[in-house]
């Protein structure tokens, strides 16, 4: 009795929502017929069959509806004694007894026609993030919270949308066999099914609205369940695996993933329990609805206005009825969850694109093979985004072409910044970085990092085999089975290979059959080959012998002339005894350089460089 003042209030906001309704509907039919032309565009022959099948399957219940009064009017006559109408009847009987044999046949076809469909939408729309990913060519937005948070709305959605095929053929085939209901009941009052559907609508608009709270829940508690799942697949992997069973911590990540859990359903449960109130309300008006129609189809037969089939046709068109008005307003609310889905993927794969400013189309420059001038960084000043915290500060220097330059600075200095910057992962805020006297944004930025090589400090471990993480540095470029064997050699990873059960094809992971996990120092040899393999005019190393021993390290850069030479580059270092063989050295401290020279001429001058290596040196007297 409580939820009759709730449905009452809501009832003079109908129009209102409906005009509302009626101005976003362009948007609403835009979004879906891209949604429907991606699962069309996955497999068209497919869901041409699926589309006919429900179709069919949609009109079998109103035939079955009018087959039924033929039936019931025919054993009445057969009843009354009129002869030879037992034949018809029977006939008649039979044909409505393949009403129901016939979807029973039918549905198994189109089950398995809905996972074939579901199957390639699930692959067009994990083709199209992948694209989408390759779009996102810098980091300026893939390295922001908030694009975290998006990204796993639009995963969640490629796991929930490739159902719309199911659902499709649960509204359509609902309208279908609603529609020809309606047009049923039409013939015992025009009003009749005009007042069933009515009663309906103010539910649309409750189901609406309640998505739409949802929606933005799952947007608002998107953080909690990021965190949520890194809980839960933290105490598995195997990167954490050591220090989270020698520290303890699984009761640590269980209680903070409870404590998530609590933030993040919360709020869900409020929407779902006023929406279990809301929806027990309908119910009881669709039930004295359902009621109001069998009284109407007894006041019309007790008037003797309808013969026995009307009576079993009308009332089973009105059951029929008010459950496909159900089920259509269930229908509406999946469709419309859906649709908030589908806006959120398409706006991803919509704002996919690069946010470094790029030249027009077959208007940029084509990097040299070498470079003549070098590099020059001018007045450079960068933050992050989202952060006001200067990281790079008037940054002036020069990287001398085909000389080797190290750079040295604490950690967060600004070190790994600048790589970043160097291979256009951010553009800077102020400032130039010219590349042989012209602007990096002036370069076609495929042909600009095609040569570069780089090894980041945090270098990527492929779950593919060491060839293939090798030949990935120059995927593009005229590679061969020497060349790359060749860039093992220099880097040291011909040495891990020959340590691997099927050398060069063994996989780098546990996760596939045959595969074996490598050490620190062994993947850094393999990163570096992945770096030396690409023919670059630029060679960038940040931290190259962060994970290798003194040995390692020694005969790494014995080659490592040989390896540059002709080429420009830059070492970014700690250790000392990596930095003093570069020609050029450069001091950067709190967002800075401070300090350019040779080894010898900043030992000389007694800055900041030579206080530190003499507090490194020191160690080893």
């Amino acid at each position: 009795m409580n939820w009759s003042p709730r449905v009452g209030a809501y009832l003079p906001e109908v129009w209102r929502r409906a005009a509302s309704a009626a101005r976003g509907l362009p948007d609403a039919l835009r979004t879906w017929r891209r949604g429907l032309a991606l699962v069309i565009t996955a497999a068209p022959q497919i869901f041409a069959l699926y589309f006919a099948v429900v179709i069919l399957l949609s009109l079998i219940p109103v035939l079955q509806v009018w087959i039924l009064r033929l039936v019931v009017d025919g054993l009445a006559v057969t009843a009354s004694g009129v002869a030879g109408s037992a034949p018809a009847a029977l006939a008649l009987a039979v044909f409505y007894a393949l009403t129901y044999v016939v979807p029973a046949g039918i549905e198994p076809i189109q089950q398995t026609l809905n996972v074939w469909l579901e199957d390639r939408a699930v692959a067009e729309m994990d083709r199209r993030l992948m694209d989408a990913g390759n779009r996102l060519s810098d980091l300026v937005r893939i390295e922001r919270p908030a694009f975290q948070d998006q990204l796993r709305l639009v995963q969640d959605a490629v796991l929930f949308l490739p159902r719309l095929t199911a659902y499709l053929q649960l509204g359509l085939g609902a309208a279908l066999t609603l529609t020809g209901m309606l047009l049923l009941l039409a013939r015992l009052h025009p009003l009749l099914p005009l007042l069933l559907a009515a009663l309906s609508v103010p539910h649309l608009f409750a189901e609406k609205r309640l998505q739409e709270s949802r929606y933005q829940a799952m947007i608002d508690r998107s953080r909690a369940a990021r965190e949520m799942n890194y809980c839960a697949r933290v105490t598995t992997e195997p990167a954490a695996a050591k220090e989270i069973r020698v520290f303890n911590l699984g009761d640590f990540f269980l209680r903070r993933f409870r404590s998530r859990f609590h933030t993040a359903f919360a709020e869900m449960s409020r929407i779902r329990l006023s929406h279990l109130r809301i929806s027990a309300a309908f119910t009881a008006l669709h039930a004295l609805a359902l009621a109001g129609g069998f009284w109407y189809v007894a006041v019309q037969a007790g008037a003797g206005l309808l013969t026995l089939g009307d009576i079993a046709l009308y009332f089973s068109a009105v059951i029929q009825t008010q459950s496909r008005l159900q089920n259509l307003v269930f229908w509406f609310g999946l469709q419309y969850e859906i649709l908030l889905r589908l806006r959120g993927f398409f706006s991803f794969l919509d704002q996919a694109k690069p946010s470094v400013a790029l030249p027009p189309p077959d208007q940029g420059s084509q990097a040299p093979a070498v470079l003549v001038h070098g590099i020059e960084l001018r007045g450079l000043h960068f933050n992050y985004p989202e952060s006001v915290q200067p990281v790079l500060e008037d940054v002036s220097a020069t990287l001398p072409s085909g000389a080797v330059t190290a750079l040295v600075g604490a950690n967060g200095a600004g070190k790994s910044t600048l790589v970043k910057l160097l291979t256009r992962m951010y553009d800077p805020i102020d400032g130039q970085v010219l590349l042989d006297t012209v602007p990096l944004a002036q370069y076609d930025l495929h042909s600009l990092r095609s040569r570069i090589a780089v090894l980041y400090q945090d270098f990527a471990r492929l779950a593919l085999t060491l060839q293939e993480n090798i030949d990935l540095g120059a995927l593009e470029q005229n590679r061969s089975a020497v060349k790359m064997e060749h860039a093992a050699r220099w880097a040291g990873a011909d040495e891990v290979a020959a340590a691997l059960p099927n050398g060069y094809h063994t996989p780098l992971t546990r996760r596939f059959q045959g595969g074996v996990d490598l050490s620190g120092g062994e993947w850094q040899k393999v990163a570096l080959a992945r770096a030396f393999v690409r023919d670059a005019a630029l060679v960038i190393l940040d931290e190259p012998t962060a994970a290798l021993d003194a040995d390692a390290e020694f005969r790494l850069f014995e080659r490592f002339r040989q390896l540059v030479a002709g080429k420009t580059a830059l070492i970014i270092s700690h250790r000392f005894s990596t930095v003093r063989m570069a020609d050029h050295i450069l001091v950067l401290e709190g967002g800075r350089i401070t300090e350019a020279g040779s080894h010898a001429e900043l030992i000389a001058t007694r800055g900041r460089y030579a206080e530190l290596f003499e507090m490194q040196a020191g160690r080893y007297r």
